[in-house]
């Protein structure tokens, strides 16, 4: 015995679900970039003529030091023990660790140079420094 199948309707496509998806993205990613701004402080980065822009910057642990020598990761203000243990723990899940450092044209070498024997200790080689390239 057949059975008859109504095929007379025809399909619908809800809007509904598809607006609620495209206002959870508008709110994901006006989210998302408000993190990523607050990431970084603003210094006054020292310019260099012939500085290069990285391509793999945005994968780097970052580290800034203010012109008063304050060490800052992301925004957390540390001292140099705190930047070590956590760049140590930071290295054990992701031992390809690589470091972009960021000081304030006003910081002293020496504070710089704290920073990057911190980071030797902690078994990191990989530095990228930031750099202002001005336009000519």
């Amino acid at each position: 015995m057949k059975i008859p199948v109504d095929n007379s309707a025809d399909a619908k496509f809800i809007m509904a679900p598809m607006i609620d998806m495209v206002f959870l993205l508008l709110v994901f990613f006006m989210c998302a970039s408000q993190l990523s701004q607050t990431q970084s402080l603003p210094l006054e980065i020292p310019t260099a003529r012939k500085a290069v822009v990285p391509k793999e910057r945005p994968d780097r642990f970052v580290v800034n030091i203010d012109k008063e020598g304050v060490i800052h990761a992301g925004t957390v203000a540390l001292d140099l023990a705190d930047l070590k243990s956590m760049v140590m723990e930071y290295k054990a899940t992701n031992p390809n660790l690589k470091v972009y450092l960021r000081a304030d044209q006003n910081t002293t070498h020496k504070d710089v140079r704290k920073v990057m024997g911190v980071m030797g200790e902690a078994g990191i080689s990989d530095f990228i420094f930031g750099a202002f390239i001005p336009n000519e």
